[in-house]
C-alpha cells in the first residue's frame, strides 16, 4: 500500500500526492473556491473559466497552449457550484515543467479585456445549447429547484450576467475569489512528492490571500413538480430527494442501497420499469454524498403516452425499497462496488479525482484499500436496518416534455 502524502503551504493551498506504482502518467486536479455559488452575480466565474485561458503573465494564449502541447499536456478547466477546476493529464517526467503553466491559469492569468467578447459568445452558446439536449435540461432544472440557493445554480451561469459582465467586475471577482485559502492541489501517478511540494512553493511564493469571511446565506428552494413544456417525442424525468452527508456513517449503506435499486442494469429500477413493463428506453439512480447537500438522483426516459406510468413506477419502487433488498442483491452490488474500486485505482486520473472528491467532502483523503475495508465491513442486516429507518421526505420532480403531467405521491 502506498500513502496518500498531504502538505499545506504556509499561504493555505493543501497538497496532495499520491504515487502509484507501474505507471508512467500523472493525473492533476487543482481547485480554487471559485465556483458559480461564490459569486455576488450569478455566472462571472463561468465567464472567468474562459478567461483566464487567454494568456498567462508572460504569454499570451497561443503562446501558452504552444508551451503545453510541447510537453504533451492534455488539460480541462471547468467550473462547478463551489470550486473551479484545472484537470490535466501528462507524462510523469513532464509534471515538474507543467506545474508553473497550469498553476498560471489560477495564480497569473491577465483576462485580456480584448477577449472578453468571444469568452462572451462561449458562455451564450453553451446556454442555447441546453435546449437541444431536454436530459441535461432536466437535470439543470432540477437542481435548481432542489437545492437551496446559490448551491442550485448552474455552472453555465445567467444570460443576464453574462451579457452585462464588464473586465472590472471579473477583475474584482478574481482577486476576491482566487486564493490560495481552501485550494486543493492533486497529482496522482508517477510522482515524487518533495519535489512536487518544492516545485509548488516556487510557483506560488507570491500568491496570497485570504477568503473575506463573509457567510453565504442559503434560501430554500421550491420543491415538488415542476414542467418545462418542449414541443418533442420524448418525456425526460428527473426526481431527487436528500441524502446522508459523506461524512455520516450511512453513507456507505445508502451508496448499496442506490446501487441495488438503480445502479446498473440488474438493478431494480431497470428491471421493473424498463425490462418488466417496457416504460421507457432508460432509468437510472444515483447517489452523490457531498459536504452538506447529498442527493438521491433518478432519471427516466420515456414517450408522452407513458410519462405518468412511468413516474408513478419509478416512485412505487423506490418506496418498496423501505422493505430492504434481498441477500442476492447484496452480494452482487457488494461485489460490483469492489470491483469499480479496485478499477478506478489503476486510473491516475480516477485516483487524482477520489483524493481531491474525499479531501473536499471529508476533509481527509482514503486510500484505495481503506475505500475497499469501507466496503467489505458493511453488512447486509445493516442496509435492511438503514431502510427500514429510512425517510425520503419531499421529493422533487422535473418533466420536460409536450404535456403537463399529473405526479401523485410527491412524498415518500
Amino acid at each position: 500500500m502506498t500513502p496518500i502524502n498531504q502538505h499545506t503551504l504556509s499561504n493555505g493551498l493543501t497538497i496532495f500526492t499520491h504515487f502509484i506504482p507501474g505507471v508512467k502518467t500523472v493525473a492533476l486536479h487543482w481547485g480554487v473556491r471559485a465556483g458559480v455559488a461564490m459569486n455576488a452575480r450569478d455566472g462571472e466565474s463561468t465567464i472567468l473559466a474562459e478567461l483566464i485561458q487567454r494568456g498567462v503573465r508572460g504569454l499570451n494564449a497561443k503562446e501558452h497552449n504552444d508551451a503545453l502541447d510541447a510537453i504533451g499536456v492534455k488539460k480541462q478547466v471547468s467550473c462547478g457550484i463551489e470550486y473551479l477546476r484545472i484537470s490535466s493529464v501528462m507524462l510523469g517526467n513532464r509534471v515538474i515543467e507543467a506545474i508553473p503553466l497550469l498553476g498560471a491559469y489560477i495564480t497569473s492569468p491577465t483576462l485580456p479585456e480584448e477577449h472578453l467578447n468571444p469568452c462572451k459568445s462561449l458562455c451564450l452558446q453553451s446556454i442555447q445549447s441546453i435546449q437541444d439536449n431536454p436530459s441535461h435540461l432536466a437535470s439543470i432544472e432540477l437542481n435548481k429547484h432542489h437545492l437551496p440557493s446559490p448551491y442550485n445554480r448552474s455552472s453555465y451561469g445567467t444570460v443576464e450576467t453574462i451579457e452585462q459582465a464588464t473586465i472590472t467586475q471579473l477583475q474584482q471577482t478574481y482577486k476576491r475569489l482566487f486564493l490560495p485559502k481552501d485550494s486543493i492541489l492533486v497529482l496522482g501517478g508517477d510522482v515524487d512528492h518533495e519535489q512536487i511540494i518544492k516545485r509548488v512553493e516556487e510557483h506560488t511564493s507570491g500568491w496570497t490571500g485570504d477568503v473575506d469571511g463573509t457567510t453565504i446565506k442559503e434560501v430554500p428552494s421550491q420543491r415538488g413538480v415542476h414542467w418545462i413544456q418542449q414541443d418533442t417525442s420524448q418525456v425526460h424525468l428527473a426526481f431527487a430527494f436528500d441524502g446522508p452527508t459523506a461524512s455520516s456513517p450511512n453513507s456507505i449503506l445508502e451508496s448499496v442501497a442506490i446501487s441495488v435499486f438503480g445502479g446498473a442494469t440488474s438493478g431494480r429500477l431497470f428491471t421493473q420499469v424498463r425490462q418488466r413493463r417496457s416504460l421507457c428506453y432508460s432509468v437510472s439512480a444515483q447517489y452523490a454524498p457531498t459536504k452538506e447537500r447529498s442527493v438521491v438522483r433518478m432519471h427516466a426516459g420515456t414517450t408522452p403516452e407513458r410519462a405518468e406510468e412511468t413516474a408513478q413506477v419509478c416512485l412505487e419502487q423506490l418506496a418498496e425499497l423501505k422493505n430492504g433488498i434481498t441477500e442476492e442483491e447484496f452480494l452482487r452490488t457488494i461485489q460490483r462496488m469492489k470491483s469499480r474500486t479496485v478499477m478506478h485505482g489503476e486510473s491516475t486520473s480516477a485516483r487524482a479525482t477520489s483524493i481531491w472528491g474525499d479531501q473536499y467532502a471529508l476533509g481527509k483523503a482514503r486510500t484505495l484499500e481503506e475505500r475497499l475495508k469501507e466496503i467489505e465491513a458493511v453488512k447486509h442486516s445493516d442496509v435492511n436496518t438503514w431502510l427500514e429507518e429510512r425517510e425520503f421526505g419531499t421529493i422533487t420532480c422535473v418533466a420536460v416534455g409536450p404535456e403537463k403531467l399529473h405526479i401523485e405521491h410527491p412524498l415518500v
